[in-house]
C-alpha cells in the first residue's frame, strides 16, 4: 500500500496523546466501571492507529497481510464502539440492570459483523481486491453510528432527568461532544482522502478524560474545602439517605461585596479572604459533623442535619456572634462580613437538589452588609 506521510504523522500524534491519557489513568481509578471501559477504549484506539500506520508500510503485492490488517482494523473499530458506549453508560448509570437487559442486542450485531469480516477476509485471502466487500464497511458504519447516537441519547436523557444541576451540566456537555465523531464520519464519507475521523475521536477521548479527572477532584485548591463536585455527590447521597429522625438543611454563606472588594484590593487579598472564611467555618462546625464546601467564587455551603429549626438557628446565631469578634476575619485590607441564606429539604418546594439550593433565596437569615 502507498505510504501517506500526512496520515502517518496524524497517527503518531494520536498515539502520543492517547498514551498520555492511558498512563494518566491510575490503577485505583480503574475500579470505577466507567473509567475501566474508557481505558479499554483508549487501548483499542491506540491499536487502531498503530494498525493504520503499519498498513502503509506493507507492499501492495502482499495481499494476505493487507487483508488481515484491514480485518483487524474493522474488528478494533467495533471494539472501540462497544467500549465507547459502555464508558458513557457507566458514567450515566450506577446500576448495571439495564445493561444486562440489553446485553445481547448490544453485543450480537457487533459479533455478527466481526464474523462476516473474518469470513470475507479468509475466504479470499490471496485474491484482489484488497478491500473487503462494501457491505462489511456499510455494516461497520451503521454500527458506529448506532453506538455514538445511543451513547449521546443516554447522556441527554439522563441529564434531562437529573435533579442535580452540576451533574446535569456535565452530562449535557458529554452528550453534545458525542456528536462530533458523528459529524466527522459524515465529512469523511464525502471527503474520503481527508483523515479527520481519527483526530476527532482522539480530541473527544481527551475531553472525556478531562471530565473523568475533574470528577475525581473533590477539594478546592484555594480553601482546602470540599468543592462543588464533591458537594453535588454528597447532596445526591444525603437526600436519598437522610436520617428520618432529623431535618436536612442547606445553608449558603456569601461573602459581602466580594467582587467589588476584589477589584479594589487585588486578587491576593481576595484569596486571603476566602481562606480566612474557610478556616472560620471549619472552626465553627468542627464538632457538628456538618458538610462544608466552597460553593462558588463568593460563597460557601453547609449541609447539616438538625432535630429542629431552632437547632439550626443556634448554629447560625453562633456564626453571626463569633464573626463579630473574630480577629482573623477583622484583619487584612477589609473586615470580612457575610450573608446567610438557608433552605430545608423535603418541603413542597424543595423536593430535589436543585430546588434545595435555589430555595435559599427565599430564606435570608442574615442580610448583606452594605459596603462602606
Amino acid at each position: 500500500m502507498e505510504l501517506n506521510p500526512f496520515i502517518l504523522e496524524i497517527d503518531i500524534i494520536s498515539v502520543a496523546v492517547l498514551l498520555i491519557v492511558r498512563f494518566g489513568i491510575s490503577e485505583y481509578a480503574i475500579q470505577d466501571r466507567a473509567i475501566s471501559a474508557f481505558r479499554r477504549l483508549v487501548d483499542f484506539s491506540i491499536l487502531f492507529c498503530i494498525l493504520n500506520s503499519v498498513s502503509g508500510f506493507i507492499p501492495t503485492a502482499n495481499i494476505p497481510v493487507i487483508k488481515i490488517i484491514n480485518c483487524l482494523k474493522l474488528i478494533v473499530c467495533i471494539c472501540m464502539g462497544c467500549s465507547w458506549f459502555l464508558a458513557v453508560f457507566f458514567t450515566a448509570y450506577a446500576s448495571t440492570y439495564n445493561l444486562r437487559k440489553w446485553f445481547v442486542p448490544i453485543v450480537l450485531p457487533s459479533a455478527i459483523v466481526s464474523v462476516i469480516a473474518i469470513v470475507d477476509t479468509f475466504s479470499n485471502i490471496s485474491v484482489e481486491p484488497l478491500e473487503m466487500k462494501p457491505l462489511v464497511w456499510v455494516l461497520l458504519n451503521v454500527l458506529t453510528i448506532l453506538y455514538i447516537v445511543s451513547a449521546s441519547l443516554i447522556c441527554l436523557n439522563k441529564a434531562r432527568k437529573s435533579t442535580n444541576r452540576y451533574f446535569r451540566q456535565k452530562l449535557y456537555l458529554i452528550g453534545f461532544i458525542m456528536a462530533l465523531p458523528l459529524l466527522s464520519l459524515i465529512l469523511q464519507a464525502k471527503n474520503y482522502e481527508m483523515p479527520i475521523t481519527s483526530p476527532t475521536f482522539v480530541v473527544v477521548t481527551l475531553c472525556i478524560f478531562v471530565f473523568y479527572k475533574e470528577r475525581r477532584i473533590t477539594s478546592n485548591s484555594v480553601t482546602g474545602l470540599n468543592n462543588a463536585n464533591k458537594l453535588a455527590s454528597y447532596l445526591s447521597y444525603i437526600t436519598q439517605n437522610q436520617n428520618p429522625a432529623k431535618r436536612l438543611f442547606f445553608v449558603k454563606i456569601e461573602i459581602d461585596n466580594f467582587n467589588a472588594l476584589r477589584k479594589k484590593h487585588g486578587k491576593k487579598s481576595a484569596i486571603d479572604a476566602l481562606q480566612k472564611m474557610a478556616n472560620f467555618l471549619r472552626q465553627q462546625c468542627i464538632n457538628r459533623g456538618s458538610f462544608i464546601a466552597h460553593l462558588d467564587k463568593t460563597s460557601f455551603a453547609i449541609v447539616t442535619e438538625c432535630t429542629s429549626l431552632s437547632e439550626l438557628e443556634t448554629l447560625l446565631n453562633r456564626l453571626i456572634a463569633t464573626s463579630a469578634t473574630d480577629a482573623e476575619l477583622a484583619q487584612g485590607p477589609w473586615p470580612i462580613t457575610f450573608s446567610i441564606y438557608w433552605s430545608e429539604f423535603g418541603t413542597p418546594t424543595t423536593k430535589t437538589v436543585d430546588e434545595l439550593i435555589d430555595g435559599c433565596a427565599n430564606n435570608c437569615y442574615k442580610p448583606k452588609t452594605k459596603e462602606d
